[in-house]
């Protein structure tokens, strides 16, 4: 009898430890499959590219002591934040960039709400090297402050070139403490009620290990399918990016009529509400900037509609002044949308000019976007008639408005994301009228000159700002 119970305990004990250390092995592989969902959807979400430009221009430790110090740095560590918050993790996340002079990691964008900014991670795992391009999980481990588990997942920039790795961890300490006074306690429990515990145990072992698994293979599906959203998300974007390109004309074209201009077109995401239209009709050339309801992909989707309609217009109905041209185009886009079961109310803001190439006659129409004109010694700003292309409650006709032009005389058009860019000291729009002075105070400067200093003011204007909107300008010289 000695001998059967003694074979009991025996039996019973192996259940115990084979059950403490299959459970720690499940919790450890399901809480890896948990950081690897939470990095691979959080590192999609952040702009690598503008990650990349704060590193660049923040090149020093603790350059950046603060969350609100640095755009870029607020919005990543609101995105980190955010994902600590959903995921209740205990533990901050952050980013970490190799340095290959220094050979260590160092710290980038935290959720916690002390920033490390670019403080040395010498210890690091060599999994964090091995699988930079790919991202992985590292092994239990154990520091001075207790059990961990960990996953990492690249961040890229624009090209796709990974700058830098997202790391999430959870602290394993407390679940470990917690399975061994479970199974301390039932091994106590197992000394009194031995053949109890036998039927019973082997049972729910195997329940808890099947459920477990059930468990990892729903967490594993559910990793799969966000990875995959987010790579046909990010394809038809791209994709959109092409077909959007086809309705945009050469930019080798406009020197082709215009020996002296530029167009400044930066696109606030990857693809664009504005566009830029240009045709050459007989002597006739016309030229447009357009903003489209909307930038992104909605924007982009308006914008092909109304760009199809200006070449409608001007092709197939053979209209040609700018203003029969811009009723004709409403009238179009109003149909288009009138379909639509939402009513869909979308439309562009645009400025559209006609240059006839014998004798510099400009004509223009404007809904709501301006044009200037700039002598040798003024700017002349030609109003727009304040209504969109597009469903409208007060519609009237538009104005055709007629300049003879001298040679020399340049013709500015644009839309209103360059103007309404919010930055500088006090976070304020840059607004018209500056905008109007710097382009009389370049007058003397070739446009291809021009349209760089324009670059570069919106730029350090915008500078840690977010671009709020698209922004096309273009300039050409009669």
């Amino acid at each position: 009898m000695f001998i059967f119970y003694l074979s009991i305990i025996l039996v019973t004990a192996f259940f115990l430890i084979f059950g403490y250390y299959t459970q720690l092995q499940l919790h450890e592989e399901k809480q890896h499959d948990k950081l690897k969902g939470i990095v691979s959807s959080v590192a999609i979400a952040i702009d690598g590219s503008e990650h990349e430009k704060m590193m660049t221009d923040f090149d020093q430790k603790d350059d950046i002591k603060v969350n609100d110090e640095n755009m870029t740095y607020h919005t990543i560590h609101e995105i980190l934040l955010k994902a600590v918050e959903a995921n209740e993790l205990k533990s901050p996340m952050y980013t970490l960039v190799y340095s290959d002079e220094k050979k260590v990691f160092e710290f980038g964008v935290t959720s916690d709400p002390n920033p490390y900014y670019r403080h040395d991670y010498t210890n690091y795992p060599q999994e964090l090297i091995e699988n930079m391009e790919t991202g992985g999980t590292i092994p239990l481990y154990e520091s001075e402050n207790g059990m961990w588990l960990s996953a990492f997942y690249p961040i890229r920039n624009n090209e796709g070139k990974t700058i830098s790795l997202l790391e999430a961890d959870i602290e394993f300490t407390e679940f470990i403490q917690m399975v061994r006074a479970k199974y301390f306690r039932q091994s106590m429990i197992a000394l009194g009620a031995i053949v109890l515990l036998a039927l019973v145990l082997i049972p729910y072992t195997r329940k808890v290990l099947k459920e477990d698994e059930l468990q990892k293979k729903k967490l594993e599906h559910q990793s799969e399918i966000i990875a995959e959203k987010n790579r046909d998300i990010t394809d038809s974007i791209n994709y959109a990016l092409k077909i959007q390109n086809t309705i945009l004309p050469p930019l080798d074209n406009f020197k082709s009529y215009f020996n002296d201009s530029f167009v400044l077109y930066k696109p606030k995401d990857i693809v664009a509400g504005d566009f830029f239209f240009l045709e050459k009709m007989e002597d006739y050339v016309y030229v447009a900037a357009a903003d489209c309801t909307g930038h992104g992909v909605p924007g982009a989707m308006v914008s092909v509609i109304c760009s199809n309609a200006l070449s409608h217009a001007v092709h197939e109905k053979g209209l040609t002044t700018t203003s029969e041209i811009l009723d004709a185009v409403r009238n179009e886009v109003v149909q288009k949308f009138k379909s639509s079961p939402d009513g869909i109310k979308d439309g562009m803001d645009v400025s559209i000019c006609r240059l006839n190439l014998k004798d510099n006659t400009l004509q223009y129409t404007g809904a709501n976007n301006p044009i200037y004109l700039m002598k040798k010694s003024e700017v002349e700003e030609i109003s727009p008639d304040k209504q969109p292309v597009g469903q409208f409650a007060y519609a009237k006709p538009f104005t055709m408005h007629e300049r003879k032009l001298d040679a020399g005389d340049v013709v500015y058009m644009f839309t209103d994301g360059f103007a309404d860019q919010f930055g500088g000291e006090k976070g304020k729009k840059l607004k018209y009228k500056p905008f109007k002075e710097m382009l009389f105070n370049m007058r003397d400067h070739s446009l291809s000159e021009q349209m760089s200093a324009l670059d570069k003011k919106f730029e350090d204007w915008k500078g840690d700002f977010e671009q709020v909107d698209d922004v096309c300008v273009i300039g050409f010289r009669v």
